[in-house]
């Protein structure tokens, strides 16, 4: 399995079956995709490829408000190989993508760039300048240039389409349940643990931090608030804590979207760890509060409500926690 950022070399290419889109939290519907992906590649002889664009173009042109992102790089990556897909190539979506022509997008990047003889878009897909490349356009190239075009069919929860925008919804709602059944999984967010501020040591809940959102992106995170949560990435057993994610409105001005996650009862090093924080339920929504004293009373009761959510008790005494992240 190979991620490539950009184009590969002229010595690694393969002739590739490709999926190309977004894939933001590569729900069922991706997921079936990426199977007849890797059926259309074995019957071929090719390579199971995918293409997708980081940052999101509308993330690019920060049209409409902040884009929420369903899945962070590293979980969208780590889902699609998951699937079996054997490369995945992560084209740098900038001003010359943006502008490039249509049919030359598909001449210079898809047929040159990667020697895709079969690809695969969804019916609503768009590209090259002005977003003048469509469905259409790529099936009247198919007649004339070297490669198979396949379009994805709508893949259906409930007798609606599953798709991203539905996730988002149901993510900005706390819906983890409905989120999860068109994810195929428990809803999760998996990142490098990072230093943070201290705060939570201060209060008596120290936290582990990860940043969910690039800096200087125009994405935010799919959901905010304060949640019952699973850890995985500190051992071999799987912990549970309460998290916060968002901009931190009581003690910050700058913006900066955190997922700030307090393991209960757990003591360790986890700075530089990758970490998997599963989502078990909502408790409620980002708040700013009056100060340090009213933040903390808050903290303590999401914490005790979050404990009879995952069927923890508090232990008798408290555990030392030292080394966690602040």
């Amino acid at each position: 399995m190979h991620v490539f950022r950009g184009l590969p070399s002229p010595l690694q290419r393969r002739p590739s079956a490709v999926a190309i889109g977004n894939f933001d939290g590569v729900h069922l519907g991706h997921q079936a995709l990426l199977e007849y992906v890797k059926e259309a590649a074995q019957a071929r002889g090719l390579v199971p490829s995918v293409v997708t664009f980081e940052p999101h173009p509308k993330d690019f042109f920060g049209r409409g408000g902040e884009v929420a992102r369903i899945s962070t790089l590293y979980d969208k990556v780590n889902a699609i190989l998951g699937t079996g897909i054997e490369r995945i190539y992560i084209l740098p979506f900038n001003s010359r993508l943006a502008c490039m022509p249509a049919e030359t997008f598909v001449r210079d990047v898809l047929l040159k760039g990667l020697d895709a003889c079969w690809m695969s878009v969804g019916k609503d897909f768009r590209f090259g300048g002005d977003r003048a490349g469509s469905v259409e356009l790529l099936e009247e190239l198919s007649r004339t240039l070297p490669y198979e075009l396949y379009v994805s069919p709508t893949f259906y929860h409930k007798e609606a389409r599953v798709s991203s925008s539905r996730i988002r919804e149901a993510l900005a709602v706390g819906d983890l349940y409905e989120a999860a059944l068109m994810l195929g999984r428990p809803y999760s967010m998996t990142g490098r643990v990072i230093h943070g501020a201290a705060l939570g040591r201060t209060l008596g809940f120290p936290t582990l931090n990860m940043a969910p959102i690039p800096p200087g992106s125009h994405s935010r995170p799919a959901v905010t608030g304060v949640f019952a949560v699973r850890i995985h990435g500190l051992g071999q057993a799987v912990q549970n804590g309460v998290a916060s994610i968002g901009v931190k409105p009581t003690v910050a001005t700058d913006g900066r979207w955190l997922l700030e996650t307090h393991v209960f009862d757990w003591s360790g090093s986890a700075y530089g760890r990758i970490v998997k924080v599963e989502f078990v339920e909502r408790l409620r929504g980002e708040k700013k509060f009056s100060g340090l004293d009213e933040l903390k009373a808050a903290i303590e009761s999401d914490a005790d409500h979050a404990r009879r959510i995952l069927g923890c008790v508090r232990p008798q005494a408290d555990v030392p926690l030292q080394g966690m992240n602040p």
